[in-house]
């Protein structure tokens, strides 16, 4: 059988056509017979003769038949994906997708021309396939190119920025229905106190069985204190200061690991045995319980009753002692419950402690020196004066500290990520002279309360806590108005100005766009350090802020206020005397921001192919941080995949635990290339995750992602 190969040059340029036809059948000799001629091609051509992976090209057959007969056309090709054809009498047309990948020499495509006599004349087409890791094949940013978006803002074919926080807090529930990332900054301090600032999970009390939730775990606010052992004082209150006896039905394990006054001084108020508090007594722990009267700590006149006091306190004039008023455990003057689990407390803390001092000013000393950690600053410069980075977010000691001695750093310390619907409770504890005189507002707290509500069993110490949520708090409200205090935000706070009757006062300022006249918040320095970049430039609006109660008399010490100007912001200041004091809320000041953390991730970019896998992958990227951002900490991280999809039964879904590849780019322009080969998978996407960092103003943004790749067969 004789083959006759006729070459004719296709109608794109650089393209090549072979054409063959069938032998003419073989016939006797000296015996005539019909000749049939097979098919004449009148035309073969092709797109193009270059691709890439993935890449079409359109081939097309056009024929004749020299007897006049019907022609059919087929098609096959070495490897790629071919298309459905669309034929006619005289022509027939192919889309023929290049692979992924190439095993055996160049792609090839046969067209197949065969007339009503079975001769059949075929149009072979070559192709001349390269891989190239500059090709990109990241679309332009649209919302349905990325599998996630979060916490982010997409402009279509523009930049991708974080998109910030935008949910309400109050004082009294500080609960994210997201995951959030936050950080908290110190402000400001003015006082004769010192102060620790904390917090503890609201789940963690119920779990411990200091809540009741009434059946409704995910409202706190009908929850109430749990009185396990019926005698009148809330259990946290009793854990706080271990006051339960130390044997009997009533006694309480012991929170902490040995006390510090043995044995324990006992005493009975009103039939109810307690045991007296480490933390109220001085450093020979000398019995301190009395039955004196005092004025009436609730609203009213504050008529003398009888009362009993439990506890003593210093006075500025006190010799300090190491020793006194402590209950040992981690860090002395703070309640062994309110520490961090730490075998000093016998793993039984449930606080954590974010600023262990807040004194911020000239001098190197804490009231009776009873500061948690010593005092080693002297400057008023909005920086605790203490090495904060010494310890971390929870108040325990480091092994290496990041930033010794006190900078800027110390400033604000990273919360880390706190899980969505996980309730907050801060709480402030201080280190001052106990003092019981109705007309400066300032009371003992109240341990235990008749039905009335008037105080049968008041604390004397020197050691204080207030929570974020009132009603917990052990301080009666002895003037009982509402709101209990208002401010105004964006006026200067000065002593001289009358906050019983700001509407006269010449040093109060009228709030914006209405005619009421408040007393001012925060002082001017504090009010100029806001605008400070550190702060996020913060300018406060002058509108009023105020302080509500809760009921059933307890007093609040913490005004909780959005930044109006910016999003996801909280200032937070408390007020830090029993009873309220002067109730301006600015004793000592903090920032309260959720750090904006984005995640994006692409779709697959890469056709599925069994066949294939990939090699190698080129990723480049453009980003930026805008705004202010020394020192924010902000930034972008990325990674890359090739086992983004999970198929199954011709159906892929996201891949939810792919096998990552971080890549190490440097900020602004930069690009990698990453050899994938040792991880399977034909299914390419990539990763960004943006973090805001300490800075609000600063924003960061990526503007445009390129990404190629090549591909090898997965089995050469």
């Amino acid at each position: 059988m004789h083959l006759n190969r006729f070459p004719l040059l296709a109608l794109v340029a650089g393209s090549a056509v072979c054409v063959i036809a069938s032998p003419r059948p073989a016939h006797a000799e000296f015996t005539p017979r019909a000749v049939y001629l097979p098919p004449q091609l009148t035309s073969a051509t092709q797109s193009t003769a270059a691709v890439h992976p993935g890449d079409l090209s359109q081939l097309q057959l056009q024929a004749t038949d020299p007897q006049g007969s019907p022609l059919t056309f087929s098609w096959s090709a070495t490897t790629g994906t071919s298309g459905t054809p669309v034929s006619d009498a005289s022509s027939s047309t192919l889309e023929w997708t290049a692979p992924q990948c190439l095993a055996n020499g160049p792609p090839q495509v046969l067209g197949t021309v065969t007339n009503g006599y079975g001769l059949s004349t075929q149009a072979l087409f070559d192709f001349d396939f390269t891989q190239s890791l500059d090709i990109d094949h990241q679309p332009d940013f649209t919302a349905s190119g990325f599998d996630e978006l979060t916490n982010v803002a997409l402009t279509p074919g523009g930049p991708i920025s974080l998109n910030p926080y935008l949910g309400q807090l109050s004082s009294e529930r500080i609960m994210f229905l997201n995951d959030q990332h936050l950080a908290l900054t110190f402000v400001h301090e003015s006082a004769g106190a010192s102060h620790s600032l904390g917090y503890v999970y609201y789940d963690d009390l119920v779990a411990r069985g200091y809540v009741n939730t009434q059946g409704t775990p995910e409202d706190s606010s009908d929850d109430t204190l749990v009185d396990a052992n019926g005698n009148g004082i809330a259990d946290l209150h009793e854990d706080l200061y271990n006051l339960a006896p130390t044997t009997g039905p009533q006694a309480r394990p012991y929170i902490g690991t040995n006390r510090r006054c043995l044995p324990a001084r006992s005493f009975i108020s009103q039939g109810v045995s307690l045991s007296m508090p480490d933390l109220a007594l001085n450093a020979t722990c000398s019995g301190a319980f009395v039955r004196q009267s005092l004025p009436d700590a609730r609203p009213g006149t504050h008529p003398l009753l009888p009362v009993d006091v439990v506890g003593a306190t210093p006075t500025e004039s006190t010799a300090p002692s190491a020793n006194a008023w402590s209950d040992l455990g981690l860090y002395p003057r703070i309640p062994n419950l309110l520490e961090p689990a730490h075998p000093t407390n016998n793993q039984l803390g449930l606080g954590h402690l974010v600023f262990l001092l807040t004194d911020d000013d000239s001098d190197q000393t804490t009231f009776n020196q009873l500061g948690v950690v010593a005092d080693i600053g002297n400057l008023a410069e909005g920086i605790p004066d203490y090495d904060v980075s010494r310890y971390d977010a929870h108040g325990i000691l480091r092994p290496v500290n990041p930033d010794p001695g006190v900078t800027p750093n110390d400033r604000t310390v990273d919360l880390g990520t706190i899980p969505a619907g996980k309730e907050l409770v801060f709480f402030l504890v201080t280190q001052y002279q106990a003092i019981h005189d109705l007309d400066q507002k300032t009371v003992y707290p109240c341990l235990r309360k008749a039905p009335t509500g008037q105080c049968l069993l008041h604390l004397k110490s020197p050691i204080n806590v207030f929570f974020s949520k009132s009603k917990w708090n052990l301080d009666q409200d002895p003037v009982g108005l509402m709101p209990v205090a208002q401010r105004n935000l964006g006026c200067a706070y000065t002593e001289q100005c009358n906050a019983d009757a700001p509407q006269s006062s010449p040093y109060a300022c009228t709030v914006a766009n209405s005619s009421q006249r408040l007393c001012g918040w925060l002082d001017s320095e504090t009010l100029d350090r806001l605008r400070m970049p550190p702060y996020g430039n913060i300018v406060l609006p002058r509108t009023a802020a105020g302080v509500w109660a809760q009921g059933q008399g307890n007093m609040p010490h913490l005004l909780l206020n959005s930044v109006l100007t910016t999003t996801g912001q909280w200032l937070m200041g408390f007020e830090d005397m029993p009873g309220g004091g002067d109730r301006d809320f600015n004793d000592v000041v903090f920032l309260l921001r959720a750090v904006t953390e984005g995640r994006v991730r692409s779709r697959v970019l890469s056709p599925d192919d069994a066949s294939c896998k990939i090699a190698q992958v080129s990723f480049n990227k453009f980003d930026n941080l805008y705004g202010i951002c020394t020192g924010a900490a902000a930034y972008i991280t990325y990674a890359l995949a090739t086992d983004c999809n999970v198929c199954s039964a011709g159906t892929c879904v996201p891949n939810p635990t792919p096998t990552w590849h971080p890549l190490s780019l440097p900020p602004g322009s930069g690009r990698a290339t990453v050899d994938v080969s040792s991880t399977p998978g034909q299914q390419l996407c990539w990763k960004a995750e943006l973090t805001q960092g300490t800075d609000p103003s600063c924003q960061p943004t990526l503007h445009f992602v390129d990404v190629g790749y090549t591909s090898v067969p997965l089995v050469p």
